[in-house]
């Protein structure tokens, strides 16, 4: 009903508040990922599996803990890479040495490939590790790309079948992090904006992100949506209150937001 359809727009939310959302994998790239698996994790992608979280007693108050991510019990191994396995994010360098143990050394590059992973894992190879992974921006499926000996099944004669097994994969694999952002206007706000904020059921809602210690202390990003004014306008707060906190003022601010707009941190959608 009508009722309910304005129910359902008037949200209890104020300004002040945090929107919090858990991405997703696109499709292509979860397909991508898949076929740079061994084969024997390939062909299980969309059959059911069950997952069984392992417990340890916790060092400092003896209670019981995950060792692993909150995977959900029940799943597709499709499924969880697309809403759970964070595969575009970059590799750390503990990463690297995990999945050096999977390299299959019948390969004609096995030992090769697992030596260089050790090596860019290392802390002498930091260097090499920011040139490979951070510069080039390669996230995890880039990674089994590159590394071809952790899916090389050779004949499936004895010794030549793949090293990592879907348990393995679900082990080294990062969980999805909810994003964080902090609602800068208010329903009761954005009514005493101008007509170009409303429509026939209301008023559109604009979100954005201007939090500071977001910035500073979470190294989270900030994409600020809606009117040209506006935007202008938060980007200026933003400005104003990182130059407060920063050793050079707003000269700093606004260095810092063009590099996190270059490294795709910091994004602004105006419309007019």
């Amino acid at each position: 009903t009508n009722e309910q359809q304005q129910q359902s727009q008037q949200l209890p939310y104020q300004a002040g508040d945090i929107a919090t959302i858990l991405p997703s994998n696109p499709a292509h790239l979860v397909s991508r990922f898949l076929s740079v698996l061994p084969h024997s994790i390939q062909s299980i992608a969309d059959t059911p599996i069950r997952i069984q979280q392992r417990k340890q007693k916790s060092h400092s108050n003896f209670q019981e803990s995950s060792l692993n991510h909150p995977w959900p019990e029940r799943c597709t191994l499709r499924g969880l890479l697309t809403h759970c396995a964070d595969i575009q994010s970059l590799p750390e360098r503990e990463d690297l040495y995990s999945l050096s143990v999977y390299c299959n050394q019948n390969h004609p590059q096995g030992k090769d490939q697992r030596d260089k992973l050790i090596s860019l894992s290392e802390t002498s190879g930091a260097a090499l590790y920011g040139d490979y992974i951070i510069r080039e921006k390669r996230n995890w499926v880039d990674l089994f790309y590159d590394f071809d000996a952790v899916r090389w099944e050779g004949s499936g004669t004895s010794g030549d079948v793949a090293l990592m097994t879907i348990s393995h994969l679900l082990t080294i694999l990062p969980s999805i992090a909810p994003r964080h952002f902090s609602i800068a206007s208010s329903p009761s706000y954005m009514v005493r904006q101008t007509a170009a904020l409303e429509s026939k059921e209301g008023f559109d809602v604009e979100l954005c992100v201007a939090v500071v210690d977001h910035i500073l202390e979470r190294n989270g990003a900030v994409y600020i949506a809606g009117g040209s004014k506006m935007a202008r306008a938060v980007r200026e707060e933003i400005v104003e209150a990182l130059g407060s906190v920063l050793e050079g003022g707003e000269g700093d601010a606004k260095k810092l937001l063009n590099k996190l707009k270059r490294k795709g941190m910091f994004s602004i959608e105006a419309w007019s």
